[in-house]
C-alpha cells in the first residue's frame, strides 16, 4: 500500500514562470478525498515557506509539508514549522558567505535575483537558463574554496546551495520518522537533480514526462503527461494499486 504520496512543485505541480492550471489543482486538491485507498498527499520542495505554505492550503493539505528540500517542516493543523537538525550556527555561517557572494559578484547587471526567505539554503534564481549553465561551475567553484562540505544543486531556473544532511531525501526520511511510516509505503514524483536521491528512497517514483532525461532514467514510472498532467496520472496510479 501506498499510504502518501509526495510531489514536487516545480515541474511537477507547476511550471515555473507559468500561470498554475487552477482546474488540475483543484482535481488533485480532491482526489485523496474520493476513495479510502487513495493516499495521503504531501509536498517536498525547494522552494520557501511562504510559498510551500500557500500551495498546502490552496490543496487543503493536513499532512505536514517539507519546504527548502527538506531544511524545513510545516504542520499545516497545528501551524507550526520545524527545522532541520542538522541546522546549526555554523552552517548558517557558511550559508550567508554564499550569500554574500551571489549578492555582490553574481547578481549585479543580469536577471539573477537572490531566491529570498530561505533560512537551510541559500541560492539564486532566474528566467534565462544560459545564466544558470554559467553560473553553476562558478558556483562549485567558490564553494570548494571558500565554504567547503556544502554542496551545489541545479536546475534549469535555480542554483542551489545547500548543507550535508538537508536534502530532500532526509526531508522525506525525517517526515517518515514523525508519520510512522516507511520508506517504501511512499511514492514520490519529482524532475530534477535535487529529487533523485528522495526518488530512490521510497517504495514508488515517479517523473513526469518533462522530467530531466537523468531522472527518467532512475524512476519506477514516467508519466505521459508533463508537469500537473503528469502528477495526477501518478497519483491515480498509486490509488489505483492500492484498490488492486
Amino acid at each position: 500500500m501506498t499510504k502518501l504520496f509526495i510531489a514536487d512543485i516545480d515541474g511537477c505541480l507547476a511550471a515555473p514562470y507559468e500561470a498554475y492550471d487552477l482546474a488540475g489543482l483543484n482535481a488533485l486538491r480532491r482526489l485523496p478525498q474520493e476513495a479510502d485507498t487513495a493516499p495521503a498527499l504531501t509536498l517536498c520542495s525547494g522552494r520557501s515557506y511562504p510559498y510551500v505554505e500557500a500551495m498546502t492550503q490552496a490543496l487543503n493539505l493536513t499532512t505536514p509539508v517539507l519546504f527548502e528540500a527538506g531544511g524545513g517542516q510545516f504542520d499545516p493543523v497545528a501551524a507550526q514549522t520545524a527545522w532541520s537538525p542538522h541546522l546549526t550556527d555554523a552552517v548558517e555561517a557558511k550559508l550567508r558567505v554564499v550569500e554574500d557572494w551571489f549578492m555582490t559578484e553574481c547578481v549585479p547587471g543580469t536577471q539573477i535575483s537572490l531566491d529570498h526567505a530561505k533560512r537551510t539554503q541559500t541560492g539564486v534564481v532566474s528566467p534565462e537558463a544560459e545564466e544558470i549553465r554559467a553560473l553553476r561551475p562558478r558556483t562549485e567553484q567558490f564553494v570548494a574554496e571558500e565554504t567547503p562540505g556544502l554542496h551545489v544543486f541545479a536546475t534549469d531556473i535555480s542554483v542551489d546551495v545547500v548543507p550535508p544532511g538537508i536534502t530532500k531525501r532526509d526531508g522525506v526520511e525525517w517526515l517518515a520518522n514523525r508519520l510512522d511510516l516507511a520508506l517504501d509505503e511512499m511514492a514520490y514524483i519529482g524532475d530534477a537533480e535535487t529529487d533523485l536521491e528522495a526518488l530512490d528512497a521510497v517504495g514508488t517514483s515517479f517523473a513526469p514526462a518533462n522530467a530531466d532525461p537523468a531522472v527518467r532514467a532512475r524512476v519506477d514510472h514516467v508519466t505521459d503527461g508533463t508537469v500537473l498532467d503528469g502528477t495526477l496520472e501518478a497519483y491515480r496510479y498509486c490509488r489505483a494499486q492500492n484498490a488492486a
